[in-house]
């Protein structure tokens, strides 16, 4: 027993075969572009990075030299103030022969009147 074909139905006229376009490669261009931005993206997020790192790094070190400074300065201050403290000044005072004087004499300035003139030495008041 062999099999035989269907016979072809008559309904099956209006049908035909409408011949496609041919199959082409999808194209790789896009796919390249995306690829290409991303990596210009990641190339660039990770400059931003080193720079933001960089920057942070500057920061701390003007930090840690403010703070340097700033203890030198304190220093500075407490030198000072003891140079200046009058405890300090008398002895070196006395052995450079200073001494506090026994009469004091008041001078008062009257800042109405007119201050007075000096004369100039020569006729063109050029020094020699």
């Amino acid at each position: 027993m062999t099999i035989q074909s269907a016979p072809r139905r008559d309904t099956e006229e209006g049908l035909r075969v409408l011949k496609g376009r041919k199959l082409r490669k999808p194209s790789v261009a896009p796919w390249m572009i995306m690829v290409l931005i991303a990596v210009v993206a990641f190339l660039g997020l990770s400059f931003a990075r080193t720079s933001l790192d960089r920057s942070a790094f500057d920061l701390a070190e003007l930090t840690r030299s403010i703070d340097e400074q700033t203890a030198l300065n304190e220093q500075l201050r407490l030198e000072v103030a003891r140079l200046e403290n009058p405890a300090h000044i008398a002895p070196l005072a006395h052995e450079m022969g200073l001494v506090i004087p026994e009469d004091t004499n008041q001078l008062l300035v009257n800042l109405d009147a007119p201050s007075p003139v000096v004369a100039e030495n020569g006729g063109d008041g050029a020094s020699q």
